[in-house]
């Protein structure tokens, strides 16, 4: 939280579901440091203000997946209300049904659609991926769609951090990832308890 406090420019509720504020901190390191500028967040919060604000600073946009109507719209607001309305589009897209490669799964996505159609001539070079929810056994692995979903909308160079790994359905979800998109997850569980994948073999000292 010392960390952020330089971004922390009003209240904002920390709920059980936020990120963590060590994995806001590594998510803002990642832009910072490898200049990401064309960023999506899937499930908005508290990261999103934080995400918005650097961004304002660095240059950049952020667009912000939310299934639920209602909170989108309060997103929205609470960020127009703090000028970061140019910097940040919440962009609601509803779950509906899509193919699992764990059948006995419930399977619900965002709205393709309304995804297709967000960041169009845009490539992304950061994914910040927590939501859509993923806290019952039966919905374990409702993250997975972004990885095949995004793989064609990823720069040359470019990161995906998955929140909740402490949770063995986003272990699952990471090392499809890492087949699916040729990444190496880098896991951060005592510090965020998230994880950063990047292109390549993990790099060694």
């Amino acid at each position: 939280m010392q960390t952020l406090a330089p971004l922390s420019l009003t209240y904002l509720p920390w709920s059980a579901s936020a990120m963590r504020p060590s994995g806001v901190v590594a998510v803002l390191n990642e832009i910072m440091v490898n200049r990401r500028r064309s960023v999506v967040e899937l499930g908005g919060g508290v990261s999103t203000f934080y995400i918005g604000r650097l961004l304002r600073q660095r240059g950049g946009h952020l667009w912000t997946v939310e299934h639920d109507e209602r909170w989108a719209e309060l997103l929205g607001q609470e960020l127009a209300r703090e000028g970061l309305g140019d910097v940040v589009t919440v962009v609601h897209a509803p779950l509906t049904p899509v193919e699992s490669r764990w059948p006995d799964e419930e399977s619900t996505w965002y709205e393709q659609r309304r995804l297709a159609e967000m960041t169009t001539g845009r490539a992304v070079d950061l994914l910040v991926v927590d939501g859509p929810p993923a806290y019952r056994a039966a919905n374990a692995h409702a993250r997975h769609p972004a990885g095949p979903f995004f793989a064609a909308l990823f720069a040359e160079d470019f990161a995906v951090v998955l929140d909740d790994i402490d949770r063995e359905g986003e272990q699952d979800i990471m090392r499809c990832w890492e087949e699916e998109l040729g990444v190496t997850f880098e896991h951060r569980l005592t510090n965020g308890r998230i994880g950063i994948g990047r292109p390549g073999p993990a790099f060694t000292v």
